[in-house]
């Protein structure tokens, strides 16, 4: 186990000199004086209607996995879950991934007292379900609307993206192949783990009957896609762009596929070259485009940054919630 530590240390080192290179590259292509300007002549209206919706987005988010966790018997208050949640965020700022964030919630509402394997089901069918819906709609946005603006190649790295994902989850999902990680797979692992990852897989499955939070779920979603496309669309206006809702619905969506990859910390210069390339495709100067990236990574976490006042909160192991018992899976 030592030697692991160094490895996960060089490696967090490794995202940060990334991080930075890429955010330093950007800025010179874009010339980091134009972007000063721009930043400075920010309209401080429609700034503050970026957090607005970015911490919308935080809301409805939280209802997300609220109907997730209630699906599976785990009836914790929206307010608690928005704590955690908060503070999962903020946490999550420092981390390469989205995998970091989650990690956080589940052991937030599993110190106090909620079953591990209904809260670490929901918590992962909240997040593949999202990220296969990005991937779904950026897809669906370059079938139908991007061919005179995005190039071939990019469309088909989309495109292959999209199908291999849809093809391992329907062999993952397919009875044969669920019998053999059952009967083959299950077996191998270490026995203290076996039970766990067994009812997690049960309770996973058990969402394929959940009809109502299954349509809630996806009414939700479609939600949580149009705060995020406005609040691009806010941020365009912050910097003096008017760009129109359909050509934000051809790139932004390609943007939030490629900051789901888990290269740098908290997406930072992933996210700003997306910017800078995608938005090219649109006429979008570099220095705007940059610009606007830099916006939303201040306005996010500090949509999030109430979430340090929960963090002692979550990270604590009693915190007021009554342990409720086992959650009978069917």
């Amino acid at each position: 186990m030592a030697p692991a530590v160094p490895a996960l240390k060089m490696s967090k080192l490794l995202r940060i000199l990334v991080s930075v290179g890429l955010l330093a590259l950007v800025l010179t292509f874009a010339n980091w004086k134009e972007v000063g300007h721009v930043l400075r002549s920010v309209d401080l209206f429609w700034l503050a209607c970026t957090f607005v919706l970015a911490f919308g987005d935080r809301v409805v988010t939280n209802y997300r996995w609220q109907i997730l966790l209630k699906a599976r018997g785990v009836h914790t208050g929206f307010m608690k879950l928005f704590r955690v949640q908060l503070a999962a965020n903020f946490l999550g700022s420092f981390l390469p991934s989205s995998v970091g964030v989650d990690a956080v919630r589940i052991a937030a509402l599993c110190r106090s007292g909620e079953p591990a394997p209904a809260v670490i089901a929901a918590t992962l069918v909240d997040r593949i379900s999202l990220a296969l819906a990005t991937m779904l709609l950026g897809a669906a946005m370059l079938l139908f609307f991007t061919q005179a603006f995005i190039p071939d190649n990019v469309r088909h790295m989309v495109f292959a993206a999209t199908v291999v994902v849809l093809a391992i989850g329907a062999f993952c999902l397919h009875k044969s192949v669920r019998r053999w990680v059952r009967l083959t797979l299950l077996p191998r692992v270490p026995e203290r783990f076996r039970q766990t990852l067994h009812d997690v897989a049960d309770a996973a499955l058990t969402y394929r009957t959940e009809h109502g939070a299954l349509i809630r779920l996806l009414l939700v979603t479609i939600l949580t896609f149009v705060l995020r496309i406005y609040f691009a669309k806010t941020v365009a206006y912050a910097v003096g762009l008017d760009l129109s809702i359909l050509k934000l619905l051809m790139v932004i969506p390609i943007l939030w596929i490629i900051v789901m990859l888990p290269i740098t910390v908290g997406g930072i210069g992933v996210q700003d070259a997306g910017y800078v390339a995608l938005m090219a495709f649109l006429g979008v100067p570099a220095a705007l485009a940059v610009s606007m990236s830099l916006i939303e990574h201040v306005v996010t976490r500090l949509a999030s940054l109430p979430g340090v006042l929960f963090v002692n909160e979550i990270t604590s192991k009693h915190d007021g919630v009554a342990d409720k018992g086992p959650v009978e899976i069917h």
